[in-house]
Parts: C-alpha cells; sequence; structure tokens
C-alpha cells in the first residue's frame, strides 16, 4: 500500500469502526444545546453539502459533498474527531489542455481530519490535529493534484451569557502540499476562521466565518484574502440541522489567482443528520 495512502485507510476505519460509545455520546448531546458548528466540541453527524462558487473570470464550481463526523470518546474531557469528505465537483473551469467554458463532472479530492479534543471546564475547549487532501480527483479542473496536509488547531469558549449554545471558536490551519503533479501549483497558505456563533430563539443561529476562508498565501508574498462569510441555520435539537452559508470579497491584496481557494460569490446549503 502506497505510504501516501496509509492516512486515509487508517482514518476511515477509525471513522466506522465499531466503537461502543453510542450511549456515551447522545449523552452529552442531551446535557447542552449544541448545533456542531464548534470545532472543539464536534457531534456525530452526517451531511449533504451543496456548495456554488463564482470563481474568479466568471467560472463556477459547483461541489456536492457528503461528509460523515463521528466524534471517539476517549474519557469525560477527551476526545478524538474524525471526517471523512466524498465531494462529487461540477466545473466549467479550464486549462491549457480544456476549453475554456466546457463543464465537467466527477469525483474531486477526498478529505479526511482526524483532531483530539479537550474540553476544558464547562466553557472551554481545545482541539489539535490535521486534515489530509487526496487527489482522487478524476479530471484536472476537478481537483488540485496535490497531496496535501493542513495542520490545525482551535480554541473555543461557550458565551452562556449570551445564550444556551452561543460560542466563539478560533480555528487555524496551515494548508500546504508534500507531493503530486509537479504540473501543479504549489501550495502554503494560512488560513484563520474567528467564528462566532450566536443561539437565538427558536434554535435558529447566525455563525461569523463558519469556515476557514480569512487566507494569507505564503507562496506569493504574503498576499492577504479578507472575504465576508457567515451562516444562518436552525437546529432540531438532537434530530437535524439546516443552514445556508455564503461569502464574498471585502479586500485581498495581489492577484485573485494568488489565492487556492479564492471566490467571488459563495453560497453553500447543508442538511445535517444526529447520530
Amino acid at each position: 500500500m502506497p505510504k501516501k495512502h496509509f492516512a486515509l485507510v487508517v482514518l476511515i476505519v477509525l471513522l466506522f469502526a465499531d466503537v461502543a460509545s453510542a450511549e456515551h455520546r447522545r449523552f452529552h448531546l442531551l446535557k447542552a444545546l449544541n448545533n456542531g458548528q464548534d470545532t472543539t466540541r464536534p457531534l456525530a453527524r452526517f451531511d449533504f453539502r451543496y456548495q456554488y462558487k463564482l470563481l474568479r473570470k466568471k467560472l463556477s464550481k459547483n461541489t456536492f459533498i457528503f461528509r460523515t463526523d463521528r466524534p471517539i470518546p476517549l474519557n469525560e474531557a477527551w476526545e478524538i474527531n474524525t471526517r471523512l469528505d466524498i465531494p462529487c465537483v461540477l466545473t466549467n473551469k479550464n486549462t491549457q489542455w480544456t476549453p475554456a467554458k466546457e463543464y465537467r463532472f466527477g469525483l474531486g479530492d477526498v478529505l479526511a481530519e482526524a483532531l483530539l479534543t479537550e474540553k476544558i471546564g464547562h466553557e472551554w475547549g481545545a482541539a489539535a490535529g490535521s486534515r489530509f487532501i487526496f487527489p482522487t480527483a478524476t479530471g484536472e479542473t476537478l481537483g488540485s493534484g496535490k497531496y496535501q496536509l493542513l495542520p490545525t488547531v482551535a480554541v473555543g469558549r461557550k458565551l452562556p451569557g449570551i445564550s444556551d449554545g452561543s460560542f466563539f471558536t478560533l480555528t487555524t490551519r496551515y494548508a500546504f502540499d508534500y507531493a503530486g503533479s509537479h504540473k501543479r501549483r504549489s501550495i502554503s497558505t494560512l488560513e484563520f476562521g474567528p467564528s462566532f456563533n450566536w443561539m437565538m430563539p427558536r434554535h435558529w443561529f447566525v455563525t461569523t466565518y463558519p469556515s476557514t476562508d480569512i487566507q494569507i498565501n505564503l507562496r506569493d508574498h504574503g498576499n492577504f484574502f479578507l472575504p465576508f462569510n457567515a451562516m444562518i441555520g436552525k437546529t432540531i435539537p438532537n434530530k437535524a440541522v439546516f443552514s445556508v452559508e455564503f461569502g464574498f470579497p471585502m479586500y485581498y491584496s495581489g492577484d485573485s489567482s494568488d489565492f487556492y481557494t479564492f471566490y467571488d460569490f459563495k453560497v453553500e446549503a447543508r442538511i445535517g443528520i444526529f447520530y
């Protein structure tokens, strides 16, 4: 088995392992209102997501994402949270080998994640680990062509003084490639997500920066991308969550092509089922 795929295999085994802790997870889910957005307090959930990005030069990218999150409790304070994303992509991005504005559809780059999380007292939490992105795309315009690591750290705090379920979390990632096609551009990007979640009456919520879309491109002179990114949604406690996320640029330095995940506009709809 190629070493580059070893981490993916390990994470998939962990993700679907028969962990005899389902009652433990359901018990903690019932203790406090949680919409699953807090990186430091993950919940077991299946998601179906549709994301639309308007790219530079009026090209577009449509991504259909099947996601599963599964925390594996180690004790009362510590968990290993695992994630697997399987994306399908429809895009009219072009390269020197593909005609402009010709739509292509296929499998995108698979993402896996493992984070070690700790609950610190009743209000604080922390997480550390990494994402792994594998160049599984079935077409050049459908993925990066690179094996990527995204070391991740996060710290969060519940904000019960505002409302039950409100919190603030700061998540930071460093995305870089370590193997893959030499014909594709290299990746070296710092990503930030200062996420404030306000839980409103009747379990509606608004979240700022639910994604780590604020970027500093270390490969190209430290160019900076600052979008506005927010989400509105509704939780059915212990059962489901529905949300719509959107984003658009407020400021960026350099050229838009300097940013691997740059967009002129982004919207993402999500249906999540807790289990």
